[in-house]
């Protein structure tokens, strides 16, 4: 699999201009023969836009316009938005469309940060889907400084976890080691594609990477807008696992439920 990051700088709001520039990075990820274009936690409208969640959330049509684009550049397209459910809540959600469209996956958020209680509705659901690329587990954003949600992922069979993620400064460090231990501990691929720039008293880290299963660094970007290019060889991960396999060797502990 050849993966994509997009460590974008979305202007806040501008659902049109964002849309734009989606465009134009799947030009960019068509040309370098990616297979899959992620983009950071609510790539499309910007993080901090708190205030306007009501009128900038999707009911549809704003992953229908992806999806026009993952077909015409034939690409496999993961993007966070803000959802407005059917019972009226919001979700954080990051919704996975294959390269002919059509939607294979919508996650939200479990792991609320800040006040992101305040607007949002926590999701239920683990997210593992089966793809032509590999299997594919999805996270966001906080959902990564929680051992639990990536260890869930991999004993439910994900190959490959992505996340969305807006994380800010000073955090790229702590972002990187958090994201090679869930790579490490799993035996997994984990991909955290953050944003880039400043949203008001918000300063972004970018540093986005993406970690193979025995933790090391494949790729990783700095702190500006920018692109990452990986390719991603699922056999690595039986190959980790030669000399000890963690999930396989890990024994339940007392009270877990068997």
């Amino acid at each position: 699999m050849r993966l994509m990051l997009a460590q974008t700088d979305p202007v806040t709001g501008d659902i049109a201009a964002n849309l734009s520039a989606l465009e134009g990075l799947c030009r960019q990820a068509e040309a370098a023969g990616a297979n899959l274009l992620a983009l950071p936690e609510l790539a499309l409208t910007g993080y901090n836009v708190f205030d306007r969640l009501d009128e900038l959330a999707d009911e549809g049509a704003l992953v229908d316009r992806v999806a026009s684009l993952a077909r015409q550049y034939h690409l496999h397209v993961l993007f966070g938005l803000a959802l407005r459910q059917a019972d009226g809540r919001l979700t954080n959600s990051a919704v996975l469309l294959d390269d002919e469209g059509h939607q294979l996956a919508c996650y939200h958020k479990r792991q609320l940060w800040d006040r992101e209680h305040r607007y949002f509705a926590p999701g239920d659901e683990l997210c593992v889907v089966d793809t032509r690329l590999g299997k594919l587990g999805l996270m966001i954003c906080y959902d990564n400084e929680f051992p639990e949600m990536a260890r869930a992922l991999a004993q439910a069979g994900a190959e490959v976890i992505l996340s969305p993620t807006a994380n800010m400064v000073p955090n790229a460090d702590r972002q990187q080691l958090q994201i090679r231990a869930r790579a490490m501990d799993n035996q997994r691929f984990v991909a955290c594609i953050n944003r880039s720039g400043v949203e008001d008293t918000l300063h972004y880290c970018g540093n986005s990477l993406v970690a193979g299963p025995d933790g090391e660094v494949l790729g990783r970007l700095g702190n500006d807008a920018a692109v990452l290019i990986v390719d991603l060889d699922l056999e690595r991960i039986h190959e980790s696992r030669v000399h000890q396999d963690y999930l396989k060797d890990l024994r339940p502990l007392p009270g877990d439920r068997q």
